[in-house]
């Protein structure tokens, strides 16, 4: 009886199958053409949607046996944890052309973020402040409606980028601001319309153009 408990303890303490391979979480991060930003656990976003990806968790790797030599290939990129990654979303193929290396450079732009910990760019190094709302309580200590509204003004930090990447930032917005338009509504196009004919116009006019007045006349 004594040895059959020992043997019942044993079996208790060894690690299942199931428990050596990490299980790993990836949480989808998603932008409609609005803006609005919506956190999905394990279900990637809907069609038409900004997807970026966030991996938690560790991966466990398996020796590999050393019977039957098999060439030999480069292993797998290792998953990204920590940031958001983008993975889908407008990414059209920009690059500028021989001819706009006459052209000045592009207007500066700044990768700014705000309080909140949202990324965009700017073409302002100090932006307006920005009014965060405050929780008003009551004074009861209630979260309750018609308690009044309050709010601390705070300021974005942004950095500017640097000459050699500002064709891509400008590439990056435009794209980005295409892809806004293509999902916008009635009462937001013409906003949509004149913030991509913006940045398109400052693109054009600088060495970051894709093509030039010379290129499109040739036949």
């Amino acid at each position: 009886m004594r040895q059959r408990l020992i043997a019942i303890i044993a079996a208790c303490l060894l690690p299942s199958a199931g428990g050596l391979a990490a299980q790993e979480t990836v949480f989808y991060k998603c932008t409609d053409a609005q803006g609005n930003t919506s956190m999905q656990n394990g279900t990637p976003c809907a069609p038409g949607m900004k997807q970026e990806i966030r991996r938690i968790g560790e991966v466990k790797t398996v020796p590999v046996p050393t019977k039957r030599a098999q060439a030999t290939t480069p292993p797998p990129e290792p998953p990204q944890y920590g940031e958001f990654v983008m993975i889908s979303g407008p990414a059209a193929q920009r690059k500028p052309a021989p001819a706009a290396a006459a052209l000045p450079a592009p207007p500066a732009l700044y990768q700014c973020k705000t309080w909140e910990g949202e990324s965009y760019y700017g073409e302002e190094a100090m932006p307006a402040p920005r009014c965060a709302p405050l929780q008003v309580l009551g004074i009861d200590g209630s979260h309750g409606l018609g308690m009044g509204q309050a709010c601390e003004m705070k300021q974005d930090s942004c950095i500017a980028i640097p000459e050699e990447q500002l064709c891509a930032a400008w590439y990056r917005r435009l794209d980005e601001a295409e892809f806004k338009l293509r999902y916008a509504n009635e009462a937001t196009r013409r906003e949509r319309q004149n913030k991509v004919a913006a940045i398109d116009t400052a693109i054009k006019a600088s060495r970051c153009a894709t093509s030039t007045p010379t290129q499109a006349a040739v036949p």
